[in-house]
């Protein structure tokens, strides 16, 4: 009944029609029923859907994220910590779709809030989860009647089989230079950007995998190669759309990592965040498992045939 009243009488801060035009209007819609086929993807493999806060004590500390505050909190810029809590607690497979919220610049690709898709999965080794995300987007991309997207005129087919490209040798062809060997950070993400990821994700999605040690953040090193760290990213037509982890669930190490990059914030003269001391606690008790995000604005973007995030958003930060 509220809502019915609000649509009819135009609710305060509801958007007009000159506000909303029929573009969006159709965005929205279809943006809907993708989150919708979303949602029963993740059911039907048996993920269990989860909330947790969006105000934390803790945003985690990693070097290249801002956090806003709220009141004595945080707004989350993942909700990996809590979920990781879930995992301890004995919970299996869970996922969330939840509001993010990162300072930085509004970009095509990028607004403060946005949208995100998290989940674990506990007993499975990064390999099964690249099999199992492949098969996710594919089934969703599917029930929305898109089997090949074009973005700004790269074009991709979403069918199997995807492509996968070891970290090293994408660098190797399209920068030059070995990571591996003697890896340069600044130079690292300078290249990627710049050099490595336009090629990526076309003519079918790139499982990006096997990187550099030192970009581990919360993920393991491979025990056979230690200079590798256990994780992957998917592209699609040149864009970066998920971000996985093989789970690092020492929590000595994780300690220390937390403390090198509160080393290195500090270093920067960028704001230092506490550590969640109930997530070290719990990490230990956190099974082996591997975990993933997705940018859902970026994934509905490509979808669509999109230009921006911003077109498959009722309000980005522009018209807040």
């Amino acid at each position: 009944m509220t809502n019915r009243r609000i649509q009819q009488t135009g609710g305060q801060g509801d958007p007009s029609a000159s506000e909303l035009d029929l573009k969006l209007r159709n965005n929205l819609i279809r943006r809907a029923q993708i989150l919708r086929e979303l949602r029963r993807a993740m059911d039907e493999r048996g993920y269990l859907e989860v909330e947790t806060p969006a105000r934390v004590r803790s945003p985690g500390t990693d070097v290249n994220l801002e956090a806003f505050a709220s009141v004595g909190r945080y707004l989350i810029t993942s909700p990996e910590f809590h979920m990781k809590r879930l995992l301890a607690a004995g919970f299996m497979r869970i996922y969330q779709v939840c509001r993010c919220f990162r300072k930085g610049e509004s970009t095509e690709l990028h607004n403060p809030e946005f949208t995100m898709l998290e989940l674990y999965t506990a007993g499975t080794a990064l390999e099964g989860l690249m099999r199992e995300m492949e098969e996710i987007i594919g089934d969703v991309a599917a029930k929305a009647g898109v089997n090949t997207l074009q973005y700004r005129g790269i074009e991709c087919r979403l069918d199997s089989p995807w492509q996968h490209l070891s970290v090293d040798k994408a660098f190797r062809k399209y920068a030059g230079w070995s990571p591996l060997r003697q890896f340069d950070e600044e130079r690292f993400y300078f290249d990627l950007v710049d050099k490595v990821d336009r090629h990526l994700g076309h003519p079918r999605p790139t499982i990006l995998y096997n990187y550099p040690a030192p970009l581990a953040m919360l993920a393991q090193l491979d025990p056979l190669d230690p200079g590798v760290a256990q994780r992957f990213e998917i592209y699609i037509a040149g864009i970066e759309i998920a971000n996985a982890f093989e789970e690092l669930t020492d929590a000595q190490e994780q300690r220390r990592r937390f403390k090198e990059d509160l080393q290195k914030r500090r270093a920067a003269r960028k704001a230092l965040y506490p550590m969640d001391s109930a997530f070290l606690e719990a990490l230990s008790n956190v099974p082996p498992c591997s975990g993933a995000a997705v940018g859902l604005d970026r994934l509905v973007m490509l979808l669509l045939g999109a230009d921006s995030i911003q077109e498959v958003m009722a309000f980005p930060e522009e018209r807040v």
